[in-house]
């Protein structure tokens, strides 16, 4: 690697960082509509804000550390969480969200005693930790595209870039202290940068990455199990892509795709073992714990739609699987001109055929047919990952609207690498006479 190639990568990481975070955090580039920009999941966020309040009052570890809203006050009860944690609020009673273990509460808990002693008000607090997950997003996203950049070139990645730099929904998600999506990221950019690694000769102890990626599932899982059918396949996704392009031996990747998914799947798992005993202290034994986390499980995949008669789970019941997916693949769309996710799907499709067609006819240069193929392949690999949520959490994406952003992880990401990697000259030479005219 040249000089020059170092440093315009180097510039391509921190300039990526820096606008990403601009728009994640301030919507800079107006991805999103202003006003829906500082009020996404303001209920969900609620329930950090109240925790933040209960920690300051009874400790960080009370409650055992659940999330939760103050109850029994006059207003909006979200707004009356902010409330309370400026202090012009007085009263209620503290009501726990026992969905989650609530580890992000904890986490900003420990935070805020410190900046508190600081002296630094609540308003600046609160942006702090916006900043924080903004700042942390953009760095897992930069690294990512960084990697990438190694194999597909600036024009193609430039692409991803610009799709992740306007993308509404991951603009929506950045910055929010309940969602925390630089957590749903990180799998995935650990076994992903681990594989680049060893691919450029450094020595890498695969089942330590493993064991690294079981961490980060975990910190996820106790910060909420949403989108984790998704961000499990997402895990194991940089498996397929290196595997198909270094033509791993077949054991091996067999062997590393079984240990990177048990582990993975054990982090899961464990979140799930200390939620249980989180609960026992309160609900008064494991069995009832147990139970708790059970029915939450059932409300938001699949059960018997009678069992929740009269509540707002009954018509997500109801729903089918076919709808669910209608919704998610025609409805709102990815960016503000609101394109249908089905859309992007037909592109990708498009092109997976067009290189097909192409390398049959020897159209493609040899040396490129192993970085198609790897983004072929991955890419329809990762479209099942996204897929999965809305089966197997069939209710859950009937209530929620949000729930797009699960196409981006990284469903889109390695759709538009196919993409820009089969339109590089064609971008090279709009680049170039952007800059001549310029």
């Amino acid at each position: 690697m040249t000089i020059n190639n170092k440093l315009y990568r180097v510039i391509f990481f921190f300039s990526s960082v820096l606008l990403l975070f601009l728009s994640f955090n301030y919507n800079f580039f107006r991805a999103v509509n202003p006003d829906k920009f500082y009020t996404f999941q303001s209920d969900s966020e609620a329930l950090v804000i109240g925790r933040l309040v209960k920690s300051q009052n009874d400790g960080i570890l009370s409650s055992e550390g659940r999330l939760g809203r103050y109850y029994g006050l006059s207003g909006d009860m979200n707004s009356n969480q902010t409330k309370k944690y400026q202090a012009t609020l007085e009263g209620g009673k503290y009501g726990e969200y026992n969905s989650q273990i609530g580890f992000q509460g904890m986490v900003y808990s420990f935070m805020d005693e410190h900046l508190l002693e600081w002296g630094i008000s609540p308003k600046y607090r609160i942006e702090i930790y916006h900043a924080l997950n903004s700042l942390l997003f953009a760095l897992v996203i930069s690294i990512i595209l960084l990697i990438l950049y190694f194999d597909i070139g600036f024009e193609s990645v430039l692409l991803i870039f610009l799709s992740i730099l306007l993308s509404k929904w991951n603009v929506y998600f950045a910055k929010n202290m309940y969602w925390m999506v630089a957590f749903m990221f990180l799998p995935f950019m650990v076994v992903l940068l681990s594989c680049h690694l060893e691919e450029q000769g450094k020595k890498i102890y695969f089942f330590m990455v493993s064991v690294f990626a079981m961490i980060f599932v975990m910190l996820k899982s106790s910060m909420g199990y949403e989108y984790i059918s998704t961000i499990l396949i997402s895990t194991v996704t940089p498996l397929v892509y290196y595997a198909v392009k270094n033509k791993w031996p077949k054991n091996l990747f067999i062997v590393r795709f079984s240990v990177l998914g048990v582990l993975s799947l054990l982090g899961f798992i464990f979140a799930l073992y200390l939620h249980v005993n989180q609960l026992q202290v309160s609900a008064g034994s494991t069995e009832e714990g147990v139970a708790i986390i059970k029915e939450r499980i059932l409300a938001r995949t699949q059960t018997t739609p009678e069992s929740y008669l009269d509540t707002p789970y009954y018509d997500s019941q109801q729903a089918s699987v076919f709808y669910v997916l209608y919704k998610f693949l025609l409805k709102e769309g990815s960016f503000r001109l609101k394109i249908p996710f089905l859309f992007w799907i037909i592109l990708f499709a498009y092109i997976s055929y067009k290189v097909y067609k192409e390398k049959a006819v020897l159209e493609i240069k040899s040396k490129d047919v192993l970085i198609y193929k790897s983004l072929i392949i991955t890419t329809w690999f990762s479209f099942i990952g996204s897929l999965s949520w809305f089966v197997l959490a069939k209710s859950h994406s009937y209530i929620h609207n949000i729930n797009y952003i699960v196409w981006h992880l990284p469903f889109m990401i390695y759709g538009v690498a196919l993409t820009g990697y089969y339109w590089r000259e064609k971008i090279k030479k709009l680049i170039t006479k952007y800059i001549k005219d310029y």
